[in-house]
């Protein structure tokens, strides 16, 4: 039997060894709960444990035609990504012919462009074709008609004006939706937005919620394209936003409006390593500040940038004064726009943090990191939860190429951006931040894995899309998606 056949195989049984682990640990986290009292952030024990713990989700099975729908436009994506695949491999091909009977170090572009633009479409329509699951189209808004006490459209009508509502946020922050006394106030702000430029209401929210987070596709690509070949490239993006969390989240919850600023910092970051520094530094910075003014899981992005800092002066030195240059842009961009804010509105950035942390204390008061045992839970249970999501045949893959560069001596691009997230990621989940919900909370990070998963594809296989290990990895992330979208409630 051939090696491909084997590894296909081998995905299979990992995937399904995998669900089965998982569903024995939930068994095991309700049964401790039940008989211990533990408490894990919003996941809590009574007569029943009403979350699929570790997973802040209900269990709600439903088997309506909407399958019908997810299946044949996620069937006609993987179509057309092969046929994308097929083509630029083509292309490469008479590239590097061309190359070696002329000499010329060209390079086409392959339609790149349009692959990018070609990512928003199909990334919206999976969104919205896997969310018509639950029912019929009001599905898409009915999370902010639904949670208007607790969600930041809530906070809307607060808003008079832009900058009093910037000065004052960190006394309204107890009297706002729960959300917004955790989180900083560009929630509140990107939904008033949308109100007075489209129309208030659901309706104009879910849709530009959909819209903006089918932004991060595109950044995503363009990250690839600064490690791995146009190829692998592609596949990545394709197995970032065909990730259980990313599809089911995108078309109705306000993290996806937050994960595209990330992603696109930490491509301007990323791209500042290799050329113009100052320009995607600037950038990165105010992107980044984009992202900090609505999550402080923004903070990553500091964190990881001292990781990859330590990296490249272990290793990778040639490129050690251009991500200076970069990230000292970027520091400087995001100080630029927090003084411009200040000026303007009188915000107070730190006084909002404090309040926050005081808020989300108040919350957590027995259930979050009160003790050494809920900490250790934590640690587990958060990167389960987003490991689980982020699609069990994208993280195996992930898996195996992080140990092949963990052993390995080879100082390629792809090696330090894996090693510097994985780094990092280790770091953030030890540190007593987060309680739960990681699956939502952490979906800009699925590019990492995605990025990771499609280095390995192309290291084993020939042909990507030829490839039958690529089309199994394919068919089992969207079968996971569509299955986990049919099985839980994920309206946020």
């Amino acid at each position: 039997m051939r090696a491909t056949q084997w590894n296909v195989i081998g995905l299979v049984a990992v995937t399904v060894l995998a669900v089965a682990a998982f569903a024995a640990y939930h068994v095991y986290l309700r049964g401790l709960m039940l008989d211990t009292g533990l408490r894990l952030g919003a996941v809590r024990p009574g007569n029943t444990v009403y979350r699929i713990v570790p997973l802040y989700v209900h269990w709600r099975p439903r088997l309506k035609t909407g399958l019908l729908i997810a299946t044949a436009v996620t069937g006609g994506f993987i179509w057309w990504l092969r046929r994308a695949l097929a083509m630029c491999e083509a292309a490469a091909d008479v590239g590097r012919a061309s190359r070696s009977a002329l000499g010329e170090p060209r390079r086409a572009k392959n339609g790149r462009a349009g692959f990018a633009a070609a990512l928003v479409v199909w990334q919206a329509a999976i969104a919205v074709s896997v969310a018509l699951i639950d029912g019929g189209l009001d599905t898409l808004w009915e999370p902010y008609r639904q949670y208007v006490k607790s969600d930041y459209i809530g906070a809307v009508d607060r808003i008079q004006s832009p900058s009093d509502f910037l000065r004052d946020y960190p006394q309204l922050m107890p009297e706002l939706p729960l959300h917004c006394r955790h989180h900083p106030p560009g929630g509140p702000l990107v939904l008033w937005l949308v109100a007075k430029a489209f129309a208030p209401g659901p309706f104009a929210a879910s849709l530009v919620t959909i819209l903006f987070g089918s932004l991060a596709a595109p950044a995503v690509y363009l990250l690839a394209r600064e490690v791995l070949d146009e190829a692998p490239a592609r596949l990545a993006a394709t197995l970032f936003l065909l990730a259980p969390n990313v599809v089911c989240y995108t078309a109705t919850c306000m993290d996806a409006v937050f994960m595209t600023p990330l992603v696109w910092t930490f491509y301007f970051i990323w791209r500042g390593r290799n050329c113009r520094p100052v320009a995607h530094g600037l950038a990165a910075g105010t992107t980044a500040w984009l992202a900090a003014m609505c999550t402080f899981s923004a903070s990553f992005v500091a964190l990881w940038s001292v990781v990859v800092v330590a990296l490249t002066v272990m290793g990778d030195r040639c490129r050690l004064r251009k991500t200076v240059t970069t990230l000292s842009a970027a520091a400087l961009a995001a100080a630029l726009l927090y003084a411009a804010l200040v000026f303007w509105s009188g915000y107070e950035p730190l006084a909002v943090l404090r309040q926050a942390f005081a808020g989300q204390a108040e919350v957590m008061k027995g259930r979050g990191h009160s003790s050494l045992r809920q900490s250790l839970h934590f640690a587990a249970t958060n990167l389960a939860a987003f490991l689980f999501c982020s699609g069990v045949p994208v993280v195996w893959l992930w898996i195996g190429q992080t140990v092949r560069d963990l052993r390995s001596r080879t100082a390629s691009g792809a090696r330090w951006l894996l090693l510097s997230f994985c780094l990092t990621l280790m770091l953030v989940d030890l540190a007593p931040l987060y309680t739960l919900e990681t699956e939502r909370i952490w979906i800009f990070l699925v590019g990492f894995l995605a990025i990771g998963a499609a280095a390995r594809l192309a290291r084993l296989e020939t042909s990507l899309a030829a490839s039958p290990l690529v089309l199994a990895t394919l068919i089992i992330e969207t079968s996971q998606t569509i299955g986990m979208e049919a099985l839980f409630d994920w309206r946020w």
